[in-house]
């Protein structure tokens, strides 16, 4: 069956002058419309999955160039936005999901929580549409290597991995702030690329499975489903809990953190039974027993982040950015000196506060020109530090036979007015009497 549907495509192309590769896309395309899962030997099959468009197919207003990646829900292309003439990064929801009510509604939420977010951390979306032939995201096209390809040729070096953790706490961070928790960070959703001065960053994207508002996926998930990607799973995840908050995020970022500083997860290599049962003990291998270069206090950063309970870990991601700050490059600090480093942002306000005050140089009062001779009179006023007016409160204290007198002109004033009130109101008793 399967040799007589590629002897069928090779006719196809010879009799069109297509490529064989051509070939095969087009007839991966035509299945995806048809909602037909790609068939054939386990070989074609691979190779029709990760083809699933040929360049220059259309999708709404864009075009397909080229195919960039492929992950759980779908793939992502190089394509280009006919009506603004700009490169834009094109997801496509995989045709074997788009069926399923959770799925496109999973797809959604991403674009949605995307949205919402405006940070130069966090890969930006312009457009999504579910409802149409081939439902697509489009986002930001970005030139660069995911954390995880960086990673693959060895652990980082300390000052790269703390300048690449800043930028992802500062956009995990801003996730947080908006009210979303991403729930799937890993190095494969990080971006490394350049920002718009040039300057090396990282940015946050995927939010497929992201909990928005505070539940999860919409309600699409129950208590006791495991979302997420297993090596990255914080104790909440493993458990199966539905409500999830910032905390399993930062879990998942000290995981990140242990991968750049070792160049292998925590669980690497065990199978999901023992990986969530160490994931809920606390189990794992001390990071500097894989790298003895490790500092002690940025091995007891990744523990923290990496605690069982919530409460012992960073009150927040931007916390543990904090944390992590005196690790980073010269570079690195002048990029995010203000983010982290604000008075504003941090726990010790006070202490700032009173570190600044005690830094600032001493004031110098500068020499006063003469005073004109006109000016010398003193004054009642002038005489008056700082030439003020008084308030009554202090003429009572320097005056107080004054004050006296004063008191005993008002009391009279009001009893005066009492008398003529009530032979006024005896006037007038006399006057309806006598009628």
């Amino acid at each position: 069956m399967a040799d007589d549907k590629r002897r069928k495509r090779d006719r196809e192309a010879e009799a069109t002058g297509a490529t064989k590769r051509e070939g095969r896309c087009r007839h991966v395309t035509a299945s995806y419309r048809a909602g037909e899962a790609p068939s054939g030997d386990a070989e074609d099959g691979a190779a029709e999955a990760r083809e699933i468009l040929a360049p220059g197919t259309k999708v709404g207003r864009y075009e397909v160039l080229r195919l960039v990646g492929e992950g759980g829900m779908g793939t992502v292309y190089e394509a280009l936005d006919a009506r603004l003439n700009r490169k834009v990064a094109l997801k496509i929801l995989s045709s074997t999901l788009k069926s399923k009510r959770k799925a496109a509604k999973r797809f959604s939420i991403e674009a949605q929580a995307a949205a919402r977010l405006v940070h130069p951390n966090v890969v930006g979306i312009f457009d999504f549409d579910v409802d149409c032939e081939i439902p697509y995201m489009a986002m930001e096209f970005l030139q660069g290597e995911t954390l995880a390809e960086a990673i693959a040729r060895g652990p980082l070096a300390f000052d790269r991995l703390a300048d690449i953790m800043l930028a992802v706490c500062a956009g995990v961070h801003a996730a947080h702030q908006a009210g979303i928790v991403h729930r799937d960070l890993k190095p494969s959703n990080i971006i490394l690329c350049a920002d718009w001065k040039g300057n090396p960053s990282a940015r946050v994207l995927d939010f497929g499975i992201s909990k928005v508002g505070g539940i999860s996926s919409s309600g699409l998930t129950e208590t006791g489903d495991i979302i997420g990607t297993s090596q990255y799973l914080s104790p909440e995840q493993a458990v199966g809990l539905r409500f999830v908050n910032q905390g399993s995020d930062q879990y998942s970022l000290g995981v990140v953190l242990y991968e750049c500083a070792t160049g292998r997860t925590p669980q690497q290599g065990e199978p999901i039974y023992t990986l969530l049962r160490n994931v809920g003990e606390g189990r794992h291998t001390p990071p500097r027993h894989l790298r003895k270069d490790l500092p002690p206090d940025l091995e007891a950063i990744i523990e923290r982040a990496m605690a069982v309970k919530v409460k012992d870990r960073f009150p927040s991601v931007y916390e543990l950015g904090r944390a992590l700050f005196s690790f980073a490059s010269a570079e690195g600090r002048r990029q995010f000196d203000d983010f982290y480093n604000r008075v504003e942002g941090s726990s010790d306000a006070g202490e700032a506060k009173v570190a600044v005050a005690a830094s600032a140089p001493a004031t110098h009062h500068l020499a006063r020109a003469p005073v004109p001779s006109w000016q010398s009179r003193t004054t009642r006023t002038s005489q008056r530090p700082g030439g003020r007016q008084r308030g009554a409160d202090e003429v009572m204290r320097t005056h107080p036979a004054r004050s006296g007198r004063s008191r005993r002109v008002i009391w009279s004033i009001l009893l005066g007015a009492l008398i003529v009130a009530v032979a006024a109101v005896a006037v007038v008793g006399l006057v309806i009497g006598a009628r």
